[in-house]
């Protein structure tokens, strides 16, 4: 009888002790805009399964293991004293990263837009570019360097907001191609006519910055599709259960061509089809920053 107690002992302790090992990680989005987290949560989901308990909100929860943090307005409202912080970011920005924190940049590199052009417009010499006039301007040193090394010039206007307008209209009249960068402080559904509208008067096309400006007008951008970033976010989360601690920070590699044909015709352009531009590129092989 004392051997059996002495068995049941032993297999309730393993049963509970599985039970402590196996305990899911609270994993909080965090996000500053009602809605944008709902198709996330559903891919994560998926991909991390019982692994993870995924709760959303933008007030940090007790006992919380670790925060994904999608935009740069939520993360400011972080204090110090928080969880492991994978921050998924559109590019580097202010946002300061802890010894614990980690990030995940979903734009795709400058280095990979001028591959996209290099391939729709081969003849491009000479880029145009707005630039905000409170950025550290390394990443644009960095540029002007390696698109130098492809044959091309890179032109660069800093932002006066007053004549935005007119500036998108000088750099059109002096270069081949316009390339934005996903500076919000630039690119916004304010300004998007104006500068759409700009270039078009020059017969020149702007690049980037998303989707959403490929469909008001701009000929074609690099992007990486929710699934993607879902998919990479998951890996990290992954990776911070498996080790206890999140990877460096990183840049998503997979991204997708969004493509106006519409404006391609109506400037007379031949470009290939999406499908194809994807096949041509070789982003694995181009740098990840800037």
């Amino acid at each position: 009888m004392l051997r059996i107690l002495q068995q049941l002992l032993v297999i309730c302790y393993c049963l509970w002790t599985t039970t402590i090992g196996y305990a899911a990680t609270k994993v909080q989005i965090v996000t500053s805009q009602a809605g944008e987290s709902a198709e996330l949560v559903a891919h994560l989901t998926k991909i991390l399964k019982e692994d993870v308990t995924i709760i959303t909100g933008d007030v940090v929860a007790d006992n919380t293991d670790m925060l994904v943090v999608l935009n740069t307005e939520a993360a400011k409202k972080l204090t110090a004293n928080r969880p492991p912080t994978l921050f998924v970011l559109a590019q580097p920005s202010s946002v300061e990263l802890q010894k614990q924190d980690s990030a995940l940049y979903w734009s795709p590199s400058l280095a990979a837009q001028l591959a996209l052009i290099r391939v729709m417009l081969p003849a491009t010499n000479r880029i145009g570019m707005l630039v905000s006039n409170n950025e550290d301007m390394s990443w644009l040193r960095v540029f002007k360097q390696y698109a130098a090394e492809q044959s091309v010039e890179v032109r660069v206007q800093t932002l006066d907001k007053a004549r935005i307008a007119r500036q998108v209209s000088e750099l059109a009249a002096t270069t081949d191609v316009l390339l934005a960068q996903p500076d919000t402080d630039i690119y916004n559904r304010d300004t998007i006519r104006f500068i759409l509208l700009a270039a078009y008067r020059q017969n020149k096309v702007l690049i980037g910055p998303s989707p959403a400006f490929v469909n008001a007008g701009a000929l074609a951008t690099l992007y990486a599709p929710t699934p993607v970033i879902a998919e990479d976010i998951g890996q990290k989360i992954k990776y911070y259960i498996k080790n206890n601690k999140l990877p460096p920070p990183a840049r998503i590699k997979d991204f997708s061509v969004s493509l106006n044909p519409q404006v391609a015709k109506s400037l007379g352009l031949s470009v290939p089809a999406m499908n194809e531009l994807e096949r041509l590129l070789h982003l694995e092989e181009l740098p990840t920053w800037p």
